[in-house]
């Protein structure tokens, strides 16, 4: 197949595919309760709220303050943050395929890289397909690691400041950025030790390093000069440590089987090229395993395996499954006919429409339950009168514009062991809480704590989903 496309009508091609594969996501209330953080805490900045102050969370400021910004141009449509969080996709496949440009000089591998990447991240909800941080930094990620190939000072500059964005979105970033600058320097003074005696040489890693630290810089001096004692401090020199879990080897290569298992053909592509001999051969080589260990290392470190991290890993996958493609890439005769030519266009037109079968009928045919609940205490509620969702879905405080009567806007805080992470005091919370006498409580999980409250006070009005959801009114 020849390709004749343009790089913006590549790029158009990426963006129009992340928007179709993901189209019937745009329309749930919730895909992931972290999103649902994300928009409240979000809006609350937007209003006036001060981020770890009065809401808070275990991430780091820069999904919150995108987050607020989308709602700035937005307003409250979860469809167009959606539609914004598909053109980040569309994107980053772009530069997917610039990269592979850059690296295999192949335009047939670039353009499978691209799609590889959308196809990742559009099928699985904790896989990508619901917004996340990963979706977002891994943006800045391939985006610097683009500007970090052109060995010039003002491209370095640019990649270490994309690369320190990406960091205040998460700090697991770090771990892309010491690959990509231990690759650069190992392999620059291979190629010529004497560049250790350049200051030029030396010019570019420092200004990468300046300008990725000035972006949490400033943001430390933002938050220090409203209070050397902030909130902001606690959640982000504090916690990482009391956050995370012990690492399990065991947890983790499940975790990892269970990535490999789901995206088994795009599996199946990266490792062919992994083991096909004397293909990946010298620094590119290297590179990748570099790049691949880190992100490996990164994901374990916490201890969370959660499925999310995976998709951290799916810019150098992409990268290599896209080889697969590659002119030059000898392939035995089965494998040939199955995944090229017609039949492997006809294997993908048959995945596409398989993936939009089953997201029409898990994403618009199944009930919205929050919207649900919504939609009956909208009309009961006065003006001032506020509502508690306890150990259910949060959004439902955003979609009637309503404020958390908790800082902790995610229920996990409260109800999970991560109350003991943000040293949480759940007694005193939940009374707090209580005694300012939200009219509706929604429960979902029977807690001992509430039950006492909610006996003396309220008197339950409605079930949904099999009785699993219980509404309360005051009494």
């Amino acid at each position: 197949m020849k390709f004749f496309l343009t790089e913006k009508n590549i790029a158009l091609v990426f963006i129009v595919v992340s928007v179709g594969l993901r189209f019937f996501s745009f329309f749930p209330s919730v895909l992931d309760h972290d999103e649902s953080t994300y928009m409240i805490i979000g809006r609350d900045i937007l209003n006036g709220k001060e981020l770890y102050t009065d809401v808070t969370d275990t991430k780091p400021a820069g999904i919150f303050i995108f987050y607020a910004a989308m709602e700035l141009l937005f307003g409250g449509s979860i469809f167009l943050k959606r539609l914004v969080f598909a053109w980040v996709v569309g994107i980053t496949s772009f530069l997917v395929y610039r990269v592979s440009i850059r690296f295999f000089k192949n335009q047939k591998s670039a353009f499978a890289a691209g799609l590889i990447y959308i196809f990742y991240t559009s099928i699985w909800i904790y896989h990508g397909r619901s917004p996340n941080t990963e979706l977002l930094f891994n943006l800045t990620t391939i985006g610097a690691l683009l500007l970090f190939l052109r060995p010039q000072m003002k491209t370095w500059f640019l990649g270490g400041l994309l690369m320190g964005i990406g960091f205040i979105i998460k700090y697991l970033v770090l771990f892309d950025l010491v690959a990509f600058l231990l690759f650069f320097f190992i392999f620059e003074i291979l190629d010529d030790s004497e560049k250790l005696r350049n200051l030029k040489f030396w010019g570019r890693y420092m200004v990468a390093g300046f300008t990725f630290l000035i972006v949490f810089g400033l943001l430390n001096l933002y938050f220090w000069l409203d209070s050397p004692l902030h909130d902001f401090f606690y959640v982000t020199y504090e916690l990482p440590e009391n956050y995370g879990s012990d690492p399990s080897l065991k947890r983790y290569g499940i975790m990892l089987l269970d990535f490999i298992a789901k995206f088994l053909p795009i599996s199946f592509f990266v490792f062919y090229v992994i083991f096909k001999k004397n293909f990946l051969v010298g620094k590119l080589k290297w590179f990748f395993i570099i790049w691949v260990t880190g992100i490996l290392i990164a994901i374990y470190l916490p201890g969370k395996e959660f499925s999310h991290y995976t998709i951290q890993l799916m810019l150098p996958l992409s990268l290599l499954g896209g080889l697969f493609f590659h002119s030059e890439l000898g392939k035995d005769k089965l494998t040939s006919v199955l995944f090229t030519g017609k039949t492997g266009l006809a294997l993908m037109v048959v995945a596409i429409v398989a993936i939009q079968i089953i997201s029409f009928n898990n994403e618009m045919m199944k009930r919205d339950y929050p919207r649900e609940v919504a939609a009956k205490i909208r009309p009961e509620l006065d003006p001032g009168e506020h509502i508690y969702v306890t150990n259910y879905e949060q959004i439902v405080y955003y979609l009637l514009d309503l404020e958390s009567p908790t800082k902790y806007v995610h229920p996990n805080l409260i109800f999970t062991n991560t109350h003991k992470a943000f040293n949480i005091d759940v007694d005193t919370e939940l009374k707090r809480i209580m005694e300012a006498s939200p009219e509706y409580i929604i429960v979902e999980r029977d807690n001992e704590k509430l039950n006492g409250y909610i006996e003396k006070r309220y008197r339950l009005i409605g079930k949904m989903d099999q009785g699993k959801i219980r509404l309360f009114q005051l009494i």
